[in-house]
C-alpha cells in the first residue's frame, strides 16, 4: 500500500496512457521520473526509443517515465509497468519527486531494492541500472539546497554502495560525467550547466536531452 503521503490515483493518467501502447517484451525498460517522461515530442523533444538504439540500429528500450512519481509509486507499478513487459534491463531513476514528500534518502534506497529484488525474482539474469541524482540548476544559490544537498550526498552514497554489493546493479553516475556541470567543475552539483535546463531549471531542453542521450549511450553501450 503506498505511504499516506501520496494520493494513490494521482499518476494513473500516465500508467493508462503507458499501457496503452502495444506490450513490446525483452527491451531495456528506462523506469523513473519526469526527465524520462520528458523524453518524446509532446515536449519538444526527439523520443527516447528512437535516440538509443541497439547496436543494429533497431528499437532498444521504452520509455515507461511517470512525470512525479516517487520511488514508492515504481514500486507499486512495477506489475503494470515492468513485469507484462520482461524486460532484459532496467534503467531505474528516482530520489527528486521523493525529498517533496518527506521520504529520506536511505527510505528511497530501501523501495528501490524492493523494486530491484522483484525484477531479480521475476527476470533471471536482467540487467539492472540504478541512477544517482542528475544535476539540477533549481536550487543552487537559496537556503533550501543546503538541506537538499545533504541528502543528495547521502542518496548518491547509500545507493552506490548498494550497487557495490550487488553484481547485477550498475550504478549510472551523473556526477562522474563533466558533461553536465561547467568547465573546471565535473561532479560538483553547486556548479550545473545553466544552458541545458528550460526555465524551470528542473528538466532539460533539446540540448541537455542531446547530452542526456549521449549519456546513456555510453552508459548502456554493452547492452545495446
Amino acid at each position: 500500500m503506498l505511504d499516506v503521503r501520496l494520493n494513490i490515483r494521482r499518476l494513473e493518467d500516465f500508467v493508462v496512457e503507458i499501457e496503452s501502447r502495444p506490450v513490446e517484451k525483452g527491451k531495456i525498460i528506462f523506469y523513473g521520473d519526469s526527465s524520462f517522461t520528458r523524453w518524446q515530442p509532446k515536449y519538444g523533444n526527439v523520443n527516447l526509443h528512437d535516440v538509443i538504439l541497439g547496436s543494429d540500429g533497431s528499437k532498444a528500450c521504452l520509455n515507461h517515465g511517470i512525470g512525479g512519481s516517487t520511488a514508492e509509486e515504481l514500486l507499486y507499478y512495477y506489475p503494470r509497468l515492468i513485469r507484462a513487459y520482461e524486460p532484459r534491463a532496467i534503467v531505474l531513476q528516482a530520489f527528486c519527486n521523493d525529498r517533496d514528500v518527506s521520504y529520506s534518502a536511505s527510505e528511497v534506497v530501501y523501495l528501490q531494492a524492493r523494486l530491484l529484488e522483484y525484477a531479480r525474482q521475476d527476470f533471471h539474469g536482467i540487467k539492472l541500472y540504478v541512477c544517482d541524482v542528475r544535476p539540477l540548476s533549481m536550487f543552487v544559490g537559496e537556503l533550501c539546497w543546503l538541506a537538499l544537498g545533504s541528502a543528495l550526498r547521502e542518496y548518491n552514497e547509500l545507493i552506490g554502495d548498494y550497487c557495490k554489493k550487488h553484481d547485477d546493479c550498475i550504478l549510472i553516475r551523473h556526477a562522474a560525467d563533466p558533461v553536465f556541470f561547467e568547465e573546471g567543475f565535473a561532479g560538483d552539483y553547486d556548479h550545473p550547466r545553466k544552458d541545458i535546463f528550460i526555465d524551470d531549471r528542473v528538466h532539460y531542453n533539446s540540448a541537455g536531452y542531446e547530452l542526456y542521450a549521449n549519456f546513456f549511450r555510453r552508459q548502456l553501450k554493452d547492452i545495446l
